[in-house]
C-alpha cells in the first residue's frame, strides 16, 4: 500500500490490450496505475520487482504527450528510462515501468499490468 492506493500485478503475462485489461481493472475496483510523483514511481517499481517481474504495463498512453487513459492528467515529472521516451520502433505509445524508470514501448506486447485502487479509511 502507498498512500491510499493498493496494487494488484496481473499474474501471467498476456498481449496487451489497453482497454481490455483497464475493464479488467475496473472490475475489480480500480484503473490502471497512474503514478502520480517520484516517490509513487519508486514504490511501485520496488514493488514489480519484488515479484520478480522486470517491467509491467501502466494506464499511460501517447496522445501528442503522454496522459492517463483514465483520467485524462498529463503524466507528472517522473523518471525515463535512459534515452526515454524515444519512439525507437515508431508508434511507441504505451508506457511500461522498470526498477530504471519508465520506458516507451509500442502497445500489444507481451507484459503484465498493474491496478491502482484507491482505499480510504473512515474513523467510527
Amino acid at each position: 500500500m502507498f498512500q491510499n492506493s493498493v496494487y494488484f500485478l496481473s499474474k501471467k503475462p498476456a498481449k496487451f490490450n489497453l482497454r481490455l485489461m483497464n475493464r479488467i481493472c475496473k472490475n475489480i475496483g480500480g484503473y490502471l496505475v497512474e503514478i502520480d510523483s517520484r516517490k509513487e514511481q519508486d514504490f511501485v517499481a520496488k514493488f514489480v520487482t519484488s515479484k520478480s517481474i522486470y517491467s509491467t504495463y501502466t494506464g499511460a498512453i501517447r496522445e501528442g504527450t503522454f496522459i492517463y487513459y483514465n483520467s485524462k492528467k498529463p503524466l507528472p515529472a517522473l523518471k525515463w528510462y535512459e534515452n526515454n521516451p524515444d519512439n525507437r520502433l515508431g508508434n511507441e505509445n504505451c508506457v511500461l515501468i522498470t526498477r530504471g524508470g519508465l520506458h516507451d514501448i509500442r502497445c500489444g506486447y507481451i507484459g503484465t499490468y498493474l491496478c491502482e485502487l484507491k482505499v480510504f479509511f473512515t474513523r467510527s
